[in-house]
This record gives C-alpha cells, sequence and structure tokens, in this order.
C-alpha cells in the first residue's frame, strides 16, 4: 500500500511538472514570434515594443521553469532576458535590434531544450498510465477537472495581459496624436481605465473576458476619434 501511495504521489508530481514545462513551451513560444516581430519592425518605437513583450514572456518562462524542473533552460533564459533587457537601454535602432537578435537565438535555444524536457516528461509519465488510470477511475476525476480550471484561468489571465499591453501601446498613440495636435479633450478620456484582478477574471468564462477587453477598445477609439473631431472644428 506505501508502495502505491509513493508511486501515486509521484505520479501527480510529474503530472504536475509536465503541465508546467507545457506552460513555459507556450511562453517560449511568445518570446520567439515578439522578438521575430521586433526584428521585423521598420522603426525604432515597434521595435523596442515587441522587445518589451519578449521580455515580458522570457519573464514567465522563468517563473515557470522554477516549477518544471527543466534546468537546460535556465542558460537560455537569463542570456534572453540580459539581451532583451540591453536591447531596452539602447537609444539607436541598429544596437536595439543587435541585442534583439541575440535574443533570438536565445529563444531559439529554449524552445530546443524544452523539447528534450517535454519529450522526455512525457515518456516517463506514461510509462504509469495504468496504475493513474485505476487512481482516476477511483475517485480522482476532480484532479483532471482542476487541471483544465487552472489551464483555462492562465489562458485568460494571458489574454488579459496581452490585452492590457495593446491598449497601453493604443493609449499611447492617442497621447502622441493630442499631443501633436494640442488636443486637450482627447487627452482627457486617457488614464480612466481600471486594472482588473485575477479574482475579477476568474469569476467569469473567457469570452466574457475578451469582450470587456474589446469593448475598451472600442470605447478608448471613439472617445479619441470624437474629441479630436471636435478639435478640428476650432
Amino acid at each position: 500500500m506505501k508502495n502505491y501511495l509513493a508511486f501515486f504521489a509521484f505520479s501527480i508530481i510529474s503530472m504536475g511538472m509536465h503541465a508546467n514545462c507545457t506552460n513555459a513551451y507556450a511562453s517560449a513560444g511568445y518570446s520567439l514570434s515578439h522578438v521575430k516581430k521586433s526584428l521585423s519592425a521598420n522603426n525604432f518605437e515597434h521595435q523596442q515594443y515587441y522587445a518589451e513583450r519578449a521580455l515580458l514572456a522570457f519573464e514567465k518562462a522563468l517563473a515557470q521553469i522554477e516549477n518544471c524542473g527543466c534546468q537546460a533552460s535556465m542558460n537560455p533564459i537569463l542570456d534572453g532576458i540580459e539581451n532583451l533587457e540591453t536591447a531596452l537601454s539602447q537609444t539607436e535602432w541598429d544596437m536595439g535590434r543587435f541585442y534583439t537578435k541575440k535574443a533570438l537565438e536565445n529563444a531559439e535555444e529554449l524552445l530546443n531544450s524544452l523539447d528534450v524536457c517535454t519529450t522526455t516528461e512525457t515518456s516517463e509519465f506514461e510509462s504509469g498510465s495504468e496504475e493513474v488510470q485505476e487512481a482516476v477511475s477511483d475517485g480522482m476525476v476532480t484532479l483532471a477537472e482542476n487541471t483544465e480550471e487552472v489551464s483555462s484561468l492562465e489562458k485568460q489571465l494571458d489574454f488579459k495581459r496581452s490585452a492590457e499591453i495593446d491598449i497601453a501601446a493604443l493609449e499611447g498613440s492617442i497621447r502622441e496624436l493630442a499631443t501633436l495636435f494640442q488636443c486637450e479633450k482627447a487627452l482627457h478620456i486617457l488614464g480612466d481605465r481600471k486594472t482588473r484582478t485575477e479574482e475579477e477574471i476568474k469569476a467569469e468564462s473567457f469570452e466574457k473576458t475578451k469582450a470587456y477587453y474589446l469593448s475598451q477598445v472600442v470605447s478608448i477609439h471613439n472617445k479619441a476619434l470624437f474629441a479630436l473631431i471636435e478639435c478640428s472644428k476650432k
């Protein structure tokens, strides 16, 4: 009985580590995507914007790797964070691009190392799948339900973070236009947006989360448009 319980505990831990490595793999994919967008940007502002998003993805992967156990991924993550922080501290497009290109190599190396870890974990986990299935049939179905719930919440929180970054960028563009055209009315619409908590996100569906942020974008856009129209009449 003790041996069975020990094996079952190990299986549960393996499931958790595998999920964390899977999440880290997703974050690594985001970092690679944003780094590529930064390198393809045709102006310094966009280059820095996507470099910052890539840095956030690297930092998120770092937190997930610490619970995942894939030590081979630590060096490319730390190197990627360092290169992107250096890229963001640059004032010239060429130097920012130079360090971002180094971060691209780090992102690719990170994905390769996670490929090895997730493959190894999957084979180890599957070797005990029959015993785990017996436990599930004895009343452990709630484990899968809880895992699905956490995965869904993580998806919503990822969407929240990305949406708020994009909305902040939209507000930045409106602020620049309002300043350029000296339109105080357009400036007054900024700064009223509320940052939502994790508890608020958890209490709603993913569709409602998307609908909320879509309404925010539409509202900000329309208010800015009407304010600029009013300013143009002067």
